[in-house]
Formats: C-alpha cells, structure tokens, sequence
C-alpha cells in the first residue's frame, strides 16, 4: 500500500486555499484573502490573542504573520493593544470592521464544507474529523 497522507493533505490544502479565494472575490469580500481568514477565524473564536498564540493557530510563519498583521491593521481589520499584565507584550483584536465580516463568511465556510466532504456520509465525517485531529496531536507533539 502506498501512502501519501503528507501529499494529499498539501495538496488539498493547496486546492482549498485556491477556491476558499475564488468564493471570497465571488462573493465580494474582498478586505482580506484567505491566509488572512486564518487569522480572523482565529480571532472570531477568541479575541485579543497574543502573535505567537495566532502563530500556532493559524500555522503562518512569524516573519509572514507579522507583515499580514500590519497590512490588516492598516486595513482596519484588527487592532493593537498592550497587555494588561505586560505592557511589553502585544495582543491583536478585532476591530468593529473585522468583526463585522464573521457573518459574511457563515455561506462561504458552509459552502467549503460542502465541497470537502461532497459524497460523504456522516459516519464517514465523523472518522475523517476524528483522524484529522489526531494527525494534527501527532505533529503538535513533535513540534514542541
């Protein structure tokens, strides 16, 4: 048996990434691409996370997440602010604008789950989630 696991997954999210862009331009969102939606997503789920939180979140490198972060602040998407216990560390929110593009992304990320498990029955959902979050444990333990 030939396995390639590492392959499809790139793959896949190679593809992914692609249409995930294409609905966001069809759909006329056009304040942030898809990389940038890791960071948003990341944030609609918590906000005021710190960058090396949003790092391991997202999976962006530090150089790229840092220039993204400015470009999105510029953008008014996301803000700045200092942490109440370390004045020197930096925590990223969203602003009233990136806020607001949560419930314009609700059709595109149901319409992306609709495309990846196109043909699938629940159960076979279900085992794909369960071996997808265990594939990521595995790579988390050897990343820390």
């Amino acid at each position: 048996m030939k396995i390639e696991g590492g392959y499809l997954i790139g793959r896949i999210k190679l593809l992914s990434g692609r249409v995930l862009n294409r609905l966001l331009q069809e759909q006329g969102l056009t304040e942030f691409n898809g990389e940038q939606g890791k960071i948003l997503y990341s944030l609609w789920k918590k906000d005021g996370l710190s960058i090396s939180q949003l790092a391991d979140n997202t999976g962006l490198a530090m150089n790229s997440l840092s220039n993204m972060l400015k470009y999105m602040e510029k953008q008014g998407l996301l803000q700045r602010k200092a942490c109440a216990r370390d004045k020197r560390k930096k925590l990223i929110f969203l602003s009233e604008k990136g806020r607001s593009l949560e419930d314009k992304t609700i059709a595109i990320n149901k319409e992306m789950s609709e495309i990846f498990y196109k043909g699938f029955r629940a159960d076979e959902i279900e085992a794909c989630e369960q071996a997808l979050y265990r594939i990521a444990a595995n790579f988390t333990e050897v990343d820390t």
